[in-house]
């Protein structure tokens, strides 16, 4: 079980890696999103020992919060997430004309709302593997109300980020068959498994999927189409 959750991330990596190949067009949608994934990576701390307790490089958990593992798990969650409804239906963005957000207020609001978010559930003693999720239905739910035009994105984006989530952690399984036994703490939450997996883990893959697919279309002023008519 040695660096047991660097396995993970990388594996978590493969999905991405090959849509940043063989789809060129998404390919900017997927660098930003990368970039806006990785603060989730520094929350570590609100998961680590309470929720699991995988191997990190260097012990780094225990020095500064977080891993070098975080970063590269989030970064590969959001790759195969932002683009699994446009591979998977093959879909291309094309930008809207009228787009009245300014992407960086935007980010910069959705961040702050974030943070505020992260305080209030840890001063309700609500643990994060809820509260996240939790946090990307309410956006999720805020933006469907703005977009009605990308539910149906979100909804189909978050079954096949399950799909895959699943996919990956089958062939983590065959590396380490008792992983969730001896690193999740299930015991201490539902203790539910759906095919051998963690509820918990399906319920953050489903939102995931759900805010990672209409995330980039939403604030920089895209839709889906079926021609590709702006990236070449």
């Amino acid at each position: 079980m040695e660096h047991n959750f660097l396995v993970l991330s990388f594996i978590f990596l493969i999905p991405g890696m090959l849509v940043f190949v063989m789809r060129k067009d998404l390919r900017e949608m997927m660098k930003i999103l990368a970039l806006c994934s990785i603060p989730f990576g520094f929350t570590e701390f609100l998961f680590y020992p309470s929720y699991w307790e995988p191997k990190f490089l260097w012990n780094l958990v225990n020095k500064i919060g977080f891993g070098i593992e975080d970063i590269l798990f989030v970064i590969g969650l959001s790759a195969f997430c932002s683009t699994s409804y446009a591979v998977f239906n093959q879909k291309f963005l094309t930008k809207i004309q009228n787009n009245h957000l300014n992407p960086k207020l935007t980010l910069t609001m959705i961040l702050i709302s974030l943070l505020f978010f992260i305080f209030i559930v840890t001063k309700l003693n609500l643990h994060l593997i809820y509260g996240a999720p939790l946090f990307m239905l309410i956006v999720s739910l805020y933006i469907f109300w703005q977009r009605n035009d990308l539910f149906i994105v979100g909804i189909l984006g978050s079954i096949y980020s399950i799909v895959v989530y699943s996919s990956l952690c089958y062939i983590l399984l065959i590396i380490y068959p008792n992983f969730f036994d001896f690193t999740w703490h299930l015991d201490k939450f539902s203790n539910i498994k759906i095919l051998k997996i963690p509820a918990e883990e399906l319920l953050y893959a489903g939102t995931s999927g759900c805010i990672a697919s209409i995330f980039y279309p939403f604030v920089f002023g895209h839709k889906y189409s079926n021609t590709a008519n702006v990236y070449t």
